[in-house]
């Protein structure tokens, strides 16, 4: 909702169960969960079926308070709609009307084909990506040492010095230095809306990223987000370990980290 919000650069196109601090938000995801059984709700997370745009902004203005005469004429009688409640939030006269072009603009793009990744949600700070990347790094090596039968932990290839090589097969798997930086981690973490691709858990777990073809390279374009306990699961099973429908889901999301970067 646009209530009490006035900062546009707050705004963000997400899934329905994405959408933070708005309480029209809140308010929709809890009727929907009363009013259908659970296995009917798998549209509140996929933004393909239902985006949303809000305001990552926290409100602080409150609701309009009645004047004396309202009060006197009897504050029933200034309701918009029945059921709904009286006293109104404060609106800025620009932001409905953005929400509703970024909508549009959303939607155009999807009809035309030209569809675009939207940030989802609150950036991930820059410590965070570091640490992301000092793991994927850490990850890599530890899958060259197992490959190639070697420890050498001196690898500056692999600890961030110097230039990337560009890798080699080694029994089907590709082993080299990761091909990825800062600023890809920043657009990975948009690819996945900042969860875990196979679960769908946020933040509040730890998420690292893995290559889902260990035959390809360490690129944008085969990384993916996972939470520690899916990332446990799919060292030890692989892509078997991942249900179908979130298989097609990942690959359809790597596909367009294909399309990007053919765009540049």
């Amino acid at each position: 909702g646009a209530g009490g919000k006035s900062d546009l650069t707050r705004l963000h196109i997400s899934d329905l169960r994405t959408a933070t601090r708005d309480p029209l938000a809140s308010k929709l995801r809890l009727t929907l969960k009363r009013l259908l059984p659970k296995d009917k709700l798998g549209f509140i997370d996929n933004m393909e079926q239902l985006a949303v745009v809000y305001s990552s902004e926290k409100t602080v203005a409150k609701l309009a308070d009645f004047t004396d005469e309202q009060k006197a004429d009897g504050v029933h009688h200034y309701g918009a709609v029945d059921g709904m409640r009286i006293r109104v939030l404060p609106v800025l006269g620009t932001m409905p009307a953005v929400m509703g072009q970024t909508c549009a603009a959303f939607a155009l793009c999807e009809l035309g084909q030209k569809s675009f990744q939207p940030v989802t949600g609150e950036r991930v700070g820059r410590n965070v990506r570091h640490r992301m990347l000092q793991h994927l790094k850490r990850r890599e090596k530890k899958i060259r040492d197992e490959v190639e039968g070697t420890t050498d932990k001196e690898d500056k290839s692999q600890g961030g010095f110097g230039e990337p090589d560009e890798g080699h097969m080694v029994d089907g798997k590709w082993v080299g230095s990761v091909q990825v930086d800062g600023d890809d981690m920043e657009y990975l973490m948009e690819i996945w809306r900042n969860r875990c691709a196979v679960t769908g858990e946020r933040l509040g777990v730890v998420l690292e990223l893995a290559r889902w073809d260990l035959s390809k390279a360490s690129t944008c374009n085969n990384l993916v987000l996972m939470s520690a306990k899916a990332m446990q699961k799919f060292d030890k099973e692989g892509i078997s370990s991942v249900p179908e429908a979130v298989q097609q889901e990942i690959e359809r999301r790597l596909n367009s980290c294909r399309l990007d970067a053919k765009s540049y």
